[in-house]
C-alpha cells in the first residue's frame, strides 16, 4: 500500500514538473523579440545562400499581356539551379489560347499593325537567364504573329533572339525572376528589413506575429516592410506587404500557402503575389531540392555562349542610356 502510494506520488509529481516545463515553454517562445524573430529568418536564409547545390522548379500563371485582358492567360515553368549568387535558369511559355484581334484604341496603337491592317503580337518561347555578382544575362526568345480582323492568326517561321545584359551598377536590375521566386517561397525577407528597426506585435489572427520594419526593396527603393510570421510553423512568413516612400498602397503582397519542410530546408508550395496593386501571379508547384542539375546548367550556359544569329537584338544597361544594337 505505502509502494503504491510512493508511485502515485512520483507520477503526480511528474506530471506537475511537465506541466510547468510545458508553460515555461510556452512563455518563452511567446516572449520571442523582433530582433529573435530576424534572427530566425537569417538562419533560415542562410541555406539558400550557402555553397551547397540548389535546383527548383515551380509555375506561375498571369494574363498573357499586362494590358490586353482579351489575350487569355500565360502559364510559365521555371527552373533553376543555383550556389551561392551564382544562378542559371530557364523559363518555358505556355498560353492558353492564340492572340485575338483588337481594333486601334487605347490598347494598341497603329505601330502595333502592319500594312494589311493586321495586329502584330510577340510571344515568349524560352528564357534563359545567368546572374552573377556582376551583372545579369537574360536571353528572350519570340515569335512573332499576325492576327487578322476576321481573327485568322499567322506565325511568322523565324525566331527572334532579344538579349538583354544588366550590370551590378545599371540602373535597371535584372533579377527579378530569381528575386520574386525566393520571396514566394517565403525566403529571402531578411535581405530587405532592417535589423536594428523591427517593431514586433501580436495580430488578430490566432497566434500569427506581425513584424513591422523599414527596409528597401530592388536595387535602391526605399519603405516599409509588414511581415505576418506564424509560430506554429517556426515564424514562417505567411504574408508580406511593402509600400515604397511616398506611396499609400503596397507595391507588392505575397501571402504564403502549403508549407513543405524538405532537406532541411521550410518553403511554401503555393503563394499569391499582388504587383502594382492590379498585376497577379500565381506561384504553384514549387519544389526545391539541395542537389545539382548538370543537364539544366549545360542547357542555359549552351544558349547564352552561342553566338546570335543575324536580325537578333542585344540591350546593354549600362550606367548611362541602354545601348541597343543590332547582330549583323
Amino acid at each position: 500500500m505505502d509502494t503504491n502510494r510512493l508511485i502515485l506520488k512520483y507520477v503526480c509529481i511528474s506530471l506537475i514538473i511537465y506541466s510547468i516545463m510545458s508553460d515555461t515553454s510556452n512563455c518563452i517562445a511567446s516572449e520571442k523579440t523582433g530582433s529573435d524573430v530576424f534572427g530566425l529568418l537569417k538562419n533560415r536564409d542562410q541555406i539558400i545562400k550557402s555553397e551547397v547545390p540548389k535546383a527548383a522548379t515551380f509555375n506561375t500563371l498571369t494574363d498573357a499581356s499586362l494590358f490586353d485582358p482579351n489575350q487569355g492567360s500565360l502559364l510559365k515553368h521555371h527552373s533553376v539551379i543555383w550556389e551561392k549568387s551564382d544562378v542559371k535558369m530557364k523559363i518555358a511559355y505556355h498560353y492558353n489560347q492564340d492572340p485575338v484581334y483588337v481594333p486601334p484604341g487605347s490598347t494598341y496603337q497603329p505601330i502595333n499593325y502592319d500594312k494589311d491592317k493586321r495586329l502584330i503580337v510577340w510571344r515568349f518561347l524560352e528564357t534563359y537567364i545567368v546572374l552573377t555578382p556582376e551583372k545579369t544575362e537574360k536571353l528572350d526568345k519570340l515569335q512573332k504573329m499576325y492576327v487578322s480582323p476576321n481573327g485568322e492568326t499567322e506565325k511568322s517561321t523565324g525566331i527572334h533572339n532579344a538579349k538583354h545584359i544588366f550590370h551590378a551598377n545599371s540602373r535597371v536590375s535584372g533579377d527579378g525572376d530569381f528575386t520574386f521566386f525566393l520571396l514566394a517561397a517565403g525566403l529571402g525577407f531578411s535581405d530587405y528589413i532592417d535589423a536594428n528597426n523591427i517593431e514586433l506585435v501580436k495580430t488578430s489572427n490566432g497566434n500569427r506575429m506581425e513584424i513591422n520594419s523599414r527596409g528597401k526593396f530592388g536595387k535602391d527603393t526605399k519603405g516599409k516592410w509588414k511581415l505576418t510570421v506564424d509560430p506554429n510553423t517556426a515564424y514562417f512568413v505567411r504574408e508580406a506587404s511593402f509600400t515604397g516612400e511616398g506611396l499609400d498602397k503596397p507595391s507588392i503582397k505575397i501571402s504564403t500557402s502549403s508549407i513543405v519542410d524538405k532537406d532541411g530546408l521550410k518553403y511554401a508550395r503555393e503563394t499569391h503575389m499582388v504587383c502594382a496593386d492590379s498585376f497577379v501571379r500565381e506561384y504553384t508547384d514549387i519544389d526545391i531540392t539541395l542537389r545539382n542539375n548538370q543537364e539544366l546548367r549545360q542547357e542555359v550556359i549552351q544558349n547564352m555562349e552561342s553566338p546570335l544569329p543575324p536580325g537578333s537584338e542585344i540591350t546593354d544597361f549600362n550606367e548611362g542610356e541602354p545601348n541597343h544594337t543590332r547582330v549583323k
